[in-house]
């Protein structure tokens, strides 16, 4: 037989006993179905969605921890500066501030503007008058800005 012949037939044809047996003599091709491709697509770009979703949540962790640094060092700032300031200001302590620390100087007299500002009778500031209780509607809110208007208004 010559090796270069095309062979006519790959079917082999296998006797045993009484039975004949048929097979393909041919190399078996692997076969991919659809099914397999997709599903193969799908896991890859589920991987790839997977590995996106943790690398953005590690830049988020990082820039997370970066700005809760630079919170604790505003706060550990403002205790500072509140342990700093335990009592309020008096006009002498601010003038001192203003002539060493700021470098400023006391005006001339013809810099001085005096403005004559009569006095207002009778008004206290109370900061509880204007707060209603807890539950109050809207409409009982509504009356009572109205009412407040009126009486400062007209007096009453």
């Amino acid at each position: 037989m010559n090796p270069k012949a095309p062979k006519k037939n790959n079917i082999i044809y296998l006797k045993k006993g009484d039975q004949v047996h048929k097979v393909d003599a041919r190399k078996p091709r692997f076969s991919v179905s659809p099914v397999l491709v997709f599903t193969v697509i799908v896991i890859f770009v589920g991987a790839l969605g997977s590995a996106a979703a943790a690398a953005h949540m590690a830049n988020t962790r990082q820039e997370l921890a970066f700005e809760r640094q630079r919170l604790n060092a505003q706060l550990d700032a403002n205790r500072i500066l509140a342990g700093q300031i335990i009592h309020p200001f008096s006009l002498e302590e601010i003038e001192r501030i203003a002539y060493e620390r700021l470098g400023m100087a006391r005006p001339d007299p013809s810099q001085i503007i005096y403005i004559n500002v009569p006095p207002v009778s009778h008004v206290t500031f109370n900061p509880e008058a204007d707060i209603l209780p807890r539950g109050t509607t809207f409409w009982e809110e509504m009356g009572a800005f109205f009412q407040g208007v009126f009486n400062r208004v007209f007096g009453g």
